[in-house]
């Protein structure tokens, strides 16, 4: 009888060979799981090495001069956990528990929402209004805080400036708190339990802010993973703009003559957001930037 090379998983009769999966096609098949839960494959193709890399402690070129070996025992079992948790639709970053933005990382947790890469676009805008007004020991205020994204990356990128980060919320300020201790300007930025700039006794140079911009009347129609973010967060009131107002007031209350908003505001909300300027004589509308998408995004205002 000819002899013939068995398959792996075939019986020869006193054995059977058993193909063991490579690092890659254990990746690839977790894609495959994550693309069939109606992730879409551009999101499943970030979410699996940056499961991978974080629970493995590499870099993602070590993963691909590692994808032909077999997998390292220290993947499982959180990797399949990991999966499971995306499958269920909750967000890769609280799964890491680590958004980059502005290139640093920061903490996150279902207490903040996730930084967005068009909120780059508000630290750009300020740092643009710092540098060429030439303020080096800027006073600022972050309205809505957050992860502290905002507040954080100015004043790392700006030495002398003093910082006022505020949020309604206490574990949102717990967690902003550790990512200033992190990056060492928690010197710099005083924490603040309040609306808006409420009962905060100063005056400033800037006023940032991403307030929540998104209609009640919206929420059924969120993506899956925007809905384990907190809501607080995320909805304005009926209108979408009940936050936006209050960030205004602030500016009017809290900013001094000369000085400068910058604002994130919603989809579709341009128009509003310069009506409402405009019913705010000690307010001017200087510009409003586009994101990466044409969207206009951001509303550059100075105080008269």
């Amino acid at each position: 009888m000819p002899w013939s090379r068995a398959r792996p998983g075939t019986d020869t009769g006193n054995r059977v060979t058993v193909h063991a999966p490579s690092l890659h096609e254990k990746l690839a098949a977790a894609k495959a799981q994550l693309v069939a839960a109606g992730i879409p494959p551009a999101e499943a193709a970030v979410d699996v090495p940056l499961f991978a890399c974080t629970i493995l402690g590499w870099d993602r070129v070590r993963l691909l001069t590692e994808r032909a070996g077999a997998p390292p025992d220290a993947l499982e079992p959180r990797f399949s956990q990991w999966i499971a948790r995306r499958i269920a639709r909750e967000p890769a970053a609280y799964i890491v528990g680590v958004r980059e933005f502005w290139g640093i990382d920061f903490a996150v947790t279902p207490a903040v929402l996730i930084p967005r890469p068009e909120t780059e676009f508000v630290v750009e805008e300020a740092l643009e209004i710092l540098n060429s007004f030439g303020l080096e020991a800027p006073k600022i205020a972050d309205i809505g805080t957050g992860c502290g994204n905002i507040a954080i990356s100015l004043a790392h990128e700006v030495s002398g400036a003093r910082v006022t980060a505020t949020d309604v919320s206490r574990e949102a300020l717990a967690i902003a708190a550790g990512n200033a201790e992190r990056y060492k300007v928690e010197d710099r930025i005083s924490f603040a339990q309040t609306r808006y700039l409420d009962g905060i006794d100063d005056s400033f140079d800037l006023i940032v802010a991403n307030p929540p911009y998104v209609k009640e009347s919206d929420k059924e129609g969120l993506a899956p993973d925007v809905r384990h973010e907190p809501d607080v967060a995320l909805f304005g009131g009926e209108s979408g703009l009940r936050d936006v107002e209050g960030v205004l007031d602030a500016a009017v209350a809290k900013l001094r003559r000369g000085g400068w908003l910058v604002m994130e505001f919603g989809f579709g909300q341009e128009h509003d957001v310069r009506r409402l300027v405009g019913e705010r004589p000690a307010l001017r509308l200087d510009r409003v930037g586009a994101d990466l998408q044409g969207i206009p995004r951001t509303a550059v205002i100075q105080r008269l």
